[in-house]
């Protein structure tokens, strides 16, 4: 990538929610955030860690999607690393893909305890749906080269005029 097509500045980005990254990064952050509520108003369990592994979880791809979402509205890293970002975000989304796939099966085992572990792996599912989908893009996008498609580029237009000699 030409240093040409790199934004000079680091700018507000809002167009990006209305983006498909953008707006699959907005459905990842609710599932987190109802993964999170509904699994710690879940009821415990004794002797299991079926509760504490899904709420660990959804706290790290909470964490972990806010700040990307963050990086991604400020534009931050079309301007440090565009080369190796798409890379970033797809192997991010498809590890927490496979953490909240493993989470969800393991919530959903419990489910019959209680209906919230229900809802809780419904969630877990949907937000798994969510990254795997966002990590798909990222590789369908790798695949054919395009390479952060919200950044802002600046073109400059030289204009040439030849000036006719003088005898």
């Amino acid at each position: 990538m030409s240093s040409e097509a790199r934004p000079l500045r680091i700018t507000c980005q809002i167009n990006y929610l209305r983006t498909l990254p953008g707006i699959l990064k907005i459905i990842q952050f609710a599932c987190d955030i109802l993964s999170i509520i509904l699994g710690a108003a879940a009821p415990t369990l004794t002797y299991t860690g079926h509760k504490g592994f899904f709420v660990f979880v959804a706290i790290l791809a909470t964490v972990g999607t806010a700040f990307l979402l963050v990086l991604s509205l400020i534009n931050l890293q079309a301007v440090c690393i565009p080369e190796r970002w798409p890379m970033i975000e797809m192997f991010w989304c498809g590890f927490i893909a496979l953490l909240y796939f493993i989470a969800s099966i393991v919530i959903a085992t419990i489910a019959s305890n209680s209906g919230v572990f229900g809802a809780a792996a419904f969630f877990g599912f949907a937000a798994f749906i969510a990254y795997l989908a966002d990590g798909l893009n990222r590789f369908r996008l790798m695949r054919t080269g395009l390479r952060g498609q919200h950044t802002e580029t600046t073109t400059t237009t030289t204009t040439v005029t030849r000036q006719e000699p003088t005898y």
